[in-house]
């Protein structure tokens, strides 16, 4: 298959995946989204690459968290007024807690003046995003320790403010990135969990991605399609940010040429790094990928060319660098295959449903223009 080929191939499918995302998610009165923040330390890692890669990106999620910094106001007032009226009626022995519970509050709207800064893009500022699970659980905690305050703040809260009961207890936050009506604000560089979907709703987000596309075509969905020089730029980033920035590449097609491009931008980078032409398909279990990783330093890198890929292959390869990214290990591999073959047989993990499918998370690239 030509690369315009497979270009357009990709195109369809991605579009016909966020067709049924755009559908689905939400529809069972139940979103994800509104069920806390799945973003960890390698999850920000990986969305500061976005940032520094695409300024749209950076732009977007600026001014999504500064929404967001409007509805954590909303929602510190109405803590606020439930202090107010604690103060009035607090005895002597509740004096303490209300000095930390006005502590906590401090450090709300310390968080809420961070999501309105000009934050560089930079590892030490962008933990801070983290902070808010924290801050909002301490919170709501120590005013816990006030009989009925939690029922106040949820009826103060009405038409106002985010709080809820979930049966008998206050309901978890929305997701930080997540606005209305624009969705995730990290897009493709969205947390490990929430790029392999892990969707337990019904409608079933899996379920319905059945019914769209088949198993390659879900493969191809997940294939991001760039220049060389951008690709490049992605290399040179990880390495210039340090070994924690380093995730696996697997890319399609590309010519000869570009495989010495590759080549010449890692070990300009300082990288030492070891080709191998190996032919075939390019199947190997998890394990086997776990164990051919496991002896690689992080000052070096392997190129790995085959003939062919294919789904299975993929999902082979994405479950045995999703038990390597858990360890926080991150190995400097670049995959590189002739062509996307049709896949013998669907993988297990799809023909099963499982509710997770692992190729959200990785960097799946066909090189726009060749040969």
């Amino acid at each position: 298959m030509r690369i315009s080929e497979l270009v357009a191939k990709v195109a369809e499918a991605r579009a016909r995946r966020e067709e049924v995302i755009a559908r689905v998610c939400g529809a069972c009165g139940n979103k994800c989204c509104h069920e806390m923040t799945m973003m960890g330390s390698q999850d920000l890692r990986r969305l500061l690459k976005g940032m520094r890669l695409d300024p749209d990106l950076d732009r977007r999620l600026r001014a999504g968290l500064r929404q967001r910094a409007l509805e954590l106001e909303a929602d510190l007032a109405a803590v606020d007024r439930v202090a107010s009226l604690l103060e009035a009626a607090a005895t002597e022995e509740q004096q303490d807690d209300l000095e930390e519970l006005r502590g906590h509050m401090q450090q709300w709207r310390d968080f809420i003046q961070f999501l309105r800064s000009d934050f560089p893009p930079a590892m030490d500022e962008m933990r801070r995003l983290m902070y808010f699970s924290a801050i909002r659980s301490n919170t709501l905690n120590c005013l816990g320790r006030f009989p009925g305050a939690q029922g106040a703040l949820v009826t103060l809260s009405q038409g106002e403010a985010s709080f809820r009961f979930s049966g008998r207890r206050l309901a978890p936050p929305w997701c930080l990135y997540y606005v209305e009506p624009d969705g995730c604000l990290a897009g493709d560089w969205k947390p490990a969990k929430c790029a392999n979907f892990f969707c337990t709703g019904d409608p079933n987000l899996l379920a319905e991605m059945r019914q769209a596309l088949s198993f390659d075509d879900f493969v191809l969905s997940n294939f991001t399609v760039a220049s060389l020089d951008r690709f490049l730029r992605h290399l040179e980033l990880e390495r210039s940010l340090g070994a924690d920035f380093v995730e696996p590449k697997i890319v399609l097609g590309i010519s000869e040429w570009e495989l010495g491009e590759i080549r010449k931008t890692l070990e300009a980078a300082g990288v030492q790094v070891q080709t191998e032409n190996l032919g075939g398909r390019g199947m190997r279990s998890a394990s086997e990928v776990e164990t051919s990783l496991a002896a690689l330093p992080p000052s070096a890198a392997r190129i790995e060319v085959y003939d062919s890929t294919d789904g299975n292959a993929l999902y082979e390869l994405a479950l045995g660098l999703d038990r390597i990214r858990l360890r926080d290990e991150h190995p400097g591999l670049v995959l590189v295959a002739g062509e996307l073959g049709p896949a013998p047989m669907s993988h297990p993990m799809w023909e099963d449903e499982m509710m997770s499918q692992p190729l959200g998370a990785l960097d799946l690239y066909v090189l726009e223009g060749g040969q």
